[in-house]
């Protein structure tokens, strides 16, 4: 059943903003998560990559270097020529698992799984220069194009999906959104750390909009080294302890549930020093502001 909550003040609401910010970003960045169960018949035996750049090299590696037991199988990819240096070095690390295709069409020829992961800009002349076939399964990682824009791309025949993963799936960490639900983007993401569905595309949008705090909440933590540096505190010393300090107070509330996030804002002692800093951003309007952000990046996704 749901739970009855009250309307809340700007001073209420704030640390739970905060609060998601901690643990949607760092527990996609820094914190272990545990990778759920990867079906045999659902994971791609090849996988194929458009653009190997920051998120495509990062989904391979993910694969390449995991551990003995860690999945049925490894599956073989094919990467594109775009972004040759981190091509050409997951090739040198991964030899037998790796292929360099000669051009963009030969990923397609070679692969049953295609991930597209070339940047936005570049999104549509590719793919419309591709020919996919019926039998293909896409998985889009392009955060300029929506599953519409996508589906219009391939044409109905082709079974598509599109996904928003981290950097950190390179560690088999972090949480993956995406929509429509895939078996086959299950498979993927779920050996990568945790995947999780939207039930519709407005929902993925909304969702997705937490991901882009992950510069604001490093920005924190470079602000609060800058701090200490100036206080004379050791450059190296600092930036250890503020990782382990935000990596614990985000692994508090990693595994929220729908009241997590209130009921750690209320454990902070009453009059204490948590609860000023948080009762002075509030008070400066700093939560105000983060909901306009999200409210900015929501509407610039439309």
């Amino acid at each position: 059943s749901a739970v009855p909550v009250s309307a809340p003040s700007e001073s209420t609401m704030a640390a739970p903003i905060w609060l998601l910010v901690l643990s949607v970003i760092l527990h996609a960045t820094a914190l272990p998560i545990s990778p759920q169960s990867t079906g045999d018949d659902t994971l791609p035996k090849s996988i194929g990559i458009v653009g190997v750049g920051t998120i495509g090299s990062a989904l391979a590696r993910g694969f390449l270097s995991s551990p003995a037991g860690h999945l049925p199988y490894m599956p073989k990819f094919v990467l594109s020529p775009r972004d040759a240096a981190k091509a050409q070095q997951l090739k040198k690390e991964f030899p037998d698992s790796v292929t360099v295709a000669a051009h963009d069409q030969g990923v397609l020829d070679g692969a049953d799984c295609v991930v597209l992961a070339m940047p936005g800009s570049a999104a549509v002349a590719v793919i419309e220069s591709l020919k996919f076939r019926a039998d293909h399964h896409v998985i889009s990682l392009i955060a300029a194009l929506n599953f519409t824009q996508l589906e219009h791309l391939l044409g109905p025949q082709v079974d598509c999906t599109v996904a928003v993963p981290v950097p950190a799936i390179a560690k088999r960490q972090g949480a993956t959104i995406g929509y429509p639900s895939r078996p086959y983007a299950e498979a993927v993401f779920s050996a990568l750390g945790t995947y999780i569905a939207a039930p519709n595309e407005d929902q993925f949008k909304t969702m997705k909009v937490a991901g882009t705090l992950m510069g604001d909440f490093y920005m924190r933590q470079l602000t609060v080294q800058q701090w200490m540096a100036s206080k004379n505190v050791d450059v190296q010393k600092a930036s250890a302890l503020i990782g382990a300090i935000f990596a614990s107070i985000a692994a508090d509330s990693s595994d929220a549930g729908p009241t997590t996030f209130a009921e750690k804002v209320a454990e902070q002692t009453p009059g204490g020093l948590n609860e000023m800093v948080w009762k002075q951003q509030a008070a400066a309007g700093v939560y105000a502001a983060v909901n306009k952000s999200l409210d900015a990046v929501y509407h610039r996704d439309r």
